[in-house]
Order: C-alpha cells, then structure tokens, then sequence
C-alpha cells in the first residue's frame, strides 16, 4: 500500500470508523459505522483524497472538466480536489448537485460549474453503500447535458452499490470496508 493511502486509511480508521452495533439510514443493522465526513473535513485527510483522486486521474487518463456530487457527502471531497488541482495548476473545478433543485433564481440542480453539454465530469461521494448518491448525481449531471467519465468513493461497503454503478461507469473506490475493518482496533 503507498504511503498516502496508509495515512489516509490510519486517519479514517482513527476518526471516522466506529465499531459496534449500529443501524444503519437504510435500517439495515451492521457491526461497524463509518462517518466519512470526519475525515473528509479534516485538514489532511481532505488532502490526502484529493490527491489520491487526482492520482487516478492521472494514471488513467480519465477526463475530467469538472467534479462534484450529491450534497452533502461529496462536497468536501469535490472543493479539496478542485483547491488541490488548482494548486498544481491543473485546475478540475467543483459542482454540487442539490437534493432539489432551487424553487427560485435559477431554479438550478447543479451548482458551481456551467461547462458546455458534453463536458466530462467526475462524480464524487464519501461512502458508497447501495451506489444511490452516487447515481442519482450521474444522472443529474447527465441531465444538465454533461457525460459522467468516472465516479469515485472514498469507502466501498461492498454492499451491493459498486456493482449497480459499475453497469453504467467506471467507478473507484480509494478502500473497501474489508480493507478498513481487517486488523482494526474496536
């Protein structure tokens, strides 16, 4: 495992992974709970996510004008990459889909990116549990005329959301709950 990885799992495991006995929002009970916020609004840990997105970006040539996803899990991690890609002068700006779009202004679902129809966009969230976050800001963005290159989570609970996803996008996990949970301290 690379060194950001190992420091971003340490973190993760340290302030957002909580083992126990936990029901989870969609009722189902489960004996560990991540609150990935905790870590993606930590200083580092924002960081750390950033840079590993921007990695695989990279590495795999994904296009991307712009990346953002359901608020509000995918906020944090959307604003780091853009602030971290700006830094480096490869500037991938951020979006964020609303739950609802506004009843008045604009009356806008997505907001903060206005590129042209065809635009590459990037689809972000914290955790990805039955992939329903993630899918409903795909189709949001697909919505708004932009094609969804690739989404990522930070945390895959490989219950089921990576493989409905990956019917319609290449999808990235930076971990999978295994992964965070084996040799884990409760």
């Amino acid at each position: 495992m690379d060194e950001l990885l190992r420091e971003l799992r340490d973190i993760i495991r340290r302030k957002s992974l909580r083992i126990g006995d936990f029901t989870l929002s969609s009722g189902k009970k489960s004996s560990y709970y991540l609150d990935c916020r905790t870590t993606t609004l930590d200083s580092r840990g924002a960081l750390l996510i950033a840079r590993l997105i921007i990695n695989r970006i990279v590495k795999d040539g994904i296009q991307a004008d712009a990346i953002g996803g359901l608020t509000l899990g995918a906020d944090p991690i959307a604003t780091a990459v853009a602030v971290v890609s700006g830094l480096e002068a490869k500037p991938i700006p951020a979006f964020i889909v609303r739950k609802e779009a506004k009843g008045h202004g604009t009356q806008r679902s997505i907001e903060g990116y206005e590129g042209k129809p065809g635009s590459s966009v990037v689809v972000v969230d914290d955790v990805c549990t039955t992939g329903d976050s993630i899918l409903n800001a795909a189709a949001r963005a697909e919505e708004a005329g932009y094609h969804v290159s690739a989404t990522f989570c930070v945390v895959d609970r490989e219950e089921g959301g990576t493989e409905l996803i990956q019917k319609r996008y290449p999808f990235y996990a930076l971990f999978t709950a295994w992964e965070l949970l084996k040799d884990a301290q409760p």
